[in-house]
């Protein structure tokens, strides 16, 4: 009677099991406008998504002035802590913000050079976008791909200059790919720093062990060439040239 009872537990546990797993389903991502992931001369700007519509695309406008601002002419300023061994310059430390010079005009240069050409909203975020020519062949709804190829291998070209930034784990999407673009800004500071601190020591000769340098890099031009998400780690990756 024992193994009987036995039996029946162990089939109705495994048919529990069964059932279980199949109803568990794999959380759909979201989708984004070709337009956000793949930026052409573009500027965006986003934000939280408020009970208010307008509140929300207020924000989100505010924030593409920005940077708007932010991408065609900026400063990064601070300090960096370099050791020199053979195989060149490790940066070790830095203390790096990014500075930026706004007028009260920035919103009519913005409205003089870009349209308004779309809003797109989910449960979390809101993005615009201003453009100078209509977007209806970017409107497309994407999801994010499985692999990015350009995170482990950056493109290199002898015109421009590329650097990635990235952010992990914050609950507010906007904040996130916000930091993200930041991050990517202050890397490329780092490469152009990096390059003039390398100069540097060869015209001068030096031979240090370690050293610090002031950094007061001028940025202008910058285009967010894409964007990526990886959704199995909730990071954010914003590649982007000078």
């Amino acid at each position: 009677m024992k193994k009987i009872i036995f039996s029946s537990l162990l089939v109705l546990l495994v048919l529990s099991c069964a059932s279980s797993q199949k109803s568990v389903k794999t959380p759909k991502q979201t989708k984004y406008p070709k337009w956000f992931i793949n930026p052409q001369n573009a500027v965006t700007g986003y934000g939280p998504v408020y009970f208010s519509e307008e509140s929300s695309t207020k924000e989100a406008t505010r924030h593409a002035i920005d940077n708007f601002v932010k991408l065609s002419h900026c400063y990064v300023l601070g300090t960096q802590t370099y050791i020199q061994s053979t195989k060149g310059l490790d940066l070790v430390y830095d203390s790096l913000f990014i500075n930026v010079e706004e007028s009260p005009s920035d919103e009519k240069i913005l409205k003089k050079h870009f349209a308004h050409a779309d809003t797109f909203a989910t449960k979390n975020i809101i993005i615009v976008i201003h453009s100078h020519s209509p977007l209806d062949a970017l409107k497309e709804l994407l999801p994010f791909s499985q692999e990015c190829k350009w995170i482990s291998t950056p493109p290199q070209d002898n015109e421009y200059i590329y650097a990635i930034g990235s952010c992990n784990r914050i609950f507010n999407e906007h904040k996130a790919w916000d930091r993200a673009e930041n991050n990517a800004i202050l890397a490329l500071a780092r490469k152009i720093s990096l390059n003039n601190a390398a100069e540097t020591l060869i015209n001068e000769d030096k031979l240090m062990s370690k050293f610090n340098e002031n950094v007061n890099v001028e940025l202008h031009n910058i285009e967010v060439i894409e964007r990526w998400k990886d959704t199995k780690t909730n990071s954010y990756y914003v590649l982007i040239r000078m």
